[in-house]
């Protein structure tokens, strides 16, 4: 089933492309020790965390009953917190530099996905971020896999995390003219292999 629409998170009107494949109704408590930690956690990076615990229970894997420094964590991300970027830059041009969160920096960067899970669940193996744009993701389960191989690790958990449905990401792309604006037709947008296609859609998770 094709989950791409219109844009919701935002108002798209003014965008040349009013599409994306959102994620909705989307609650990430259930991977987190806390609601406070959620609030302090970039949408990304909820993602990524929320992801890593799926695989840990679908996995079957006992940590009580292996040694953690062998299970290390390689969750990438392209871009990062951009809707915390985003929000704070707001609150600095608003308010001033005294008003800008403190937990700003530790929200954006992109290694908080791999470093939040690693240490939610007391991972000590190794911990990296890639983030080599689209094949972010694929790179992360490369290099995982590369640990393994080696002897650093037995067990890895990877992958990526993206949410740039914001209007800063959205608008990036528009002027880079990159993306569908097929907004009349949004389930027959994502097309890259088509003759007429237009560009891509912006998912994320």
């Amino acid at each position: 089933e094709c989950g791409i629409d219109r844009i919701t998170s935002f108002d798209p009107s003014g965008y040349d492309c009013q599409l994306a494949a959102e994620v909705k109704n989307f609650d990430p408590a259930p991977a987190f020790p806390s609601p406070k930690e959620v609030r302090r956690t970039d949408r990304f990076a909820q993602f990524g965390v929320y992801a890593g615990w799926q695989a840990l229970r679908d996995s079957g894997l006992d940590l009580e009953k292996v040694n953690r420094d062998e299970i290390g964590v390689f969750i990438g991300s392209g871009i990062g917190g951009l809707s915390t970027t985003e929000e704070q830059h707001k609150v600095l041009l608003a308010k001033g530099p005294s008003r800008v969160s403190p937990f700003m920096i530790p929200m954006l960067i992109l290694n908080m996905a791999s470093g939040l899970f690693s240490m939610y669940y007391k991972l000590r193996g190794p911990n990296v971020a890639t983030c080599s744009a689209c094949a972010t993701s694929t790179h992360a389960i490369g290099e995982a896999w590369r640990s393994v191989k080696m002897g650093a690790a037995e067990v890895m958990f990877a992958g990526g995390a993206e949410a740039t449905i914001v209007p800063l990401g959205i608008s990036g792309f528009c002027s880079m003219r990159a993306m569908s604006t097929r907004n009349d037709e949004p389930k027959k947008s994502s097309r890259p292999f088509d003759i007429t296609r237009d560009g891509f859609v912006m998912g994320e998770g």
